[in-house]
């Protein structure tokens, strides 16, 4: 039986793993996410999740039932931490190695931060998950001022956030303009 490893599990692994059943693929899918909430649409994170206009269930793509009838295995929360292509194996942060004929990477992008130590400052919170949405949120509740790094479409729209709670927002971007990427 063929056997197709996804490593990743937001919104593109979510697609993927539905067209491929819609299509007929018959075989063992696994999917391994560092997160427990799999197949879900990030972008409201941002704006609608963080302000309390929605909530992190609104963000699933599927139901569980949806997700039972894709009949895949689910590693979580487990993280891939070496891929072997001549064995076609990828081994995971728990220990388990999971053997593959097709290997799909949908781990998406990930969080920039200026420099690497700045990740070790305490009220420095990046934007990329539900994790970091609920880090966020406690965040703001508190904060009287915020300073955002990037003027891109989330910067801007965590900045719209804060504003809208009533908190001071600084965007700092290199660029010429805003949104310019």
């Amino acid at each position: 039986m063929e056997r197709i490893v996804v490593v990743g599990a937001g919104q593109a692994a979510g697609w993927a793993v539905s067209t491929l059943r819609q299509e007929g693929f018959t075989g063992e899918i696994h999917v391994v996410s560092d997160e427990n909430q799999i197949f879900y649409e990030r972008p409201p994170l941002s704006k609608q999740v963080l302000s309390k206009e929605a909530t992190y269930d609104s963000l699933n793509l599927f139901s569980p039932e949806q997700i039972d009838a894709f009949s895949i295995h689910l590693h979580k929360p487990d993280r891939a931490t070496q891929i072997d292509r001549v064995s076609q194996q990828v081994t995971l942060e728990s220990g388990k190695v999971l053997a593959y004929d097709k290997l799909l990477i949908a781990t998406g992008s990930r969080a920039r931060v200026p420099a690497n130590t700045w990740k070790d400052i305490p009220n420095v919170v990046t934007l990329r998950d539900v994790q970091d949405c609920e880090r966020l949120a406690k965040r703001l509740d508190t904060a009287q001022s915020v300073a955002i790094v990037g003027g891109g479409w989330i910067g801007l729209e965590i900045a719209a956030t804060a504003r809208k709670q009533g908190k001071t927002v600084d965007v700092f971007e290199y660029a010429e303009r805003l949104c310019a990427r």
